[in-house]
């Protein structure tokens, strides 16, 4: 039965989540994504505080690592969504298009959303390669974002006939 474990028990995040994370079949379908070939995909949130709804957040990341088993890695397929596959490099990342199958990925986007909605956050499409059939899969991931920045209003709005002692009372605009 699949589980998850902070590093760090004590750990408290207030904006920015991992989430929602599956393991499910692949079979690779499209001639053009080289070989290895995924035969898992792995999907996986980033998420936002519900206060963060619509809010633009800047240089996000998911960093995802394979702990085991020995022999698995994330490889590009024809499911993964629009965003940059970076690969440790020394000190820094390379990002390539194709990605390069990696048992340690950084995933990077330059701005948008976390949530479009309650617990619906930014999925992130992984294939898997090396998998042995009925072998479950043990990663770690961490989501960063930095410069985070809103710009909010609310919808106009008008009140008429309010009295002393009246309320309206929720969300109003």
């Amino acid at each position: 039965m699949a589980r998850f474990n902070k590093d760090d028990p004590g750990c408290h995040s207030e904006i920015v989540f991992v989430g929602n994370v599956g393991l499910r079949s692949f079979t690779e379908t499209s001639s053009t994504v080289p070989p290895p070939h995924a035969t898992a995909e792995l999907v996986v949130d980033i998420l936002a505080s519900p206060s963060y709804l619509n809010v633009e957040f800047r240089e996000v990341t998911l960093i995802i690592e394979v702990k085991s088993p020995s022999g698995v890695q994330f490889v590009d397929h024809s499911r993964r969504n629009n965003y940059r596959w970076g690969v440790p490099s020394g000190s820094s990342w390379d990002e390539s298009n194709p990605g390069a199958p990696t048992n340690k990925l950084r995933i990077r986007w330059e701005a948008g959303s976390l949530l479009s909605g309650p617990l619906n956050g930014r999925s992130h499409y992984v294939g898997v390669h090396g998998l042995p059939g009925g072998s479950a899969l043990e990663f770690s991931a961490v989501a960063a974002a930095s410069r985070v920045t809103a710009a909010t209003s609310s919808c106009p709005l008008r009140v008429d006939d309010l009295h002393v002692g009246e309320r309206l009372a929720g969300y109003l605009g």
